[in-house]
């Protein structure tokens, strides 16, 4: 037998291989209820979002949750070096805020390093219009506490 034909015939045998055991995998994946998957599967499936910022505070330029947006993932002293996406600087312009988290409570300053007046939100809260809370449009510290 020609070498060239048998070294691309084993290499054909190991792709299939990989390729059966791939399918074997997903298939089981897809097979099994949503809580028994294995770990790499559900890991993969939860995206890398979920472990990088838990438990994050929603922000908003405008009220009832438009313009800008930018999830806070721990406290912040001074929220003029945050910008939203689309380019705005957070500072002194927040208008609406989700705390979506169910055990973090989140507190919102009215002056830099947490000084000033402050109203918190505590897990499972939100307000469309921060005009109604003691901060009113002028938050520019951030603090996070999960007790």
């Amino acid at each position: 037998m020609n070498p060239r034909k048998s070294l691309s015939l084993a290499t054909a045998a190991v792709a299939l291989g990989a390729g059966l055991t791939l399918a074997a995998s997903t298939a089981q994946a897809h097979t099994m209820p949503r809580g028994q998957q294995s770990a790499s599967v559900a890991d993969s499936a939860a995206g890398p979002a979920v472990a990088a910022c838990p438990n994050p505070l929603h922000t908003y330029e405008y009220g009832r949750y438009t313009g800008g947006y930018k999830a806070f993932c721990k406290s912040d002293m001074k929220l003029s070096d945050n910008k939203y996406n689309n380019g705005h600087k957070v500072n002194d312009n927040l208008r609406s805020v989700k705390n979506l988290t169910r055990g973090c409570y989140w507190t919102l300053w009215t002056n830099y390093y947490n000084r000033g007046s402050n109203w918190t939100f505590h897990p499972w809260t939100w307000s469309s219009d921060l005009k109604d809370t003691r901060v009113k449009y002028k938050t520019s510290s951030l603090y996070k506490s999960c007790p």
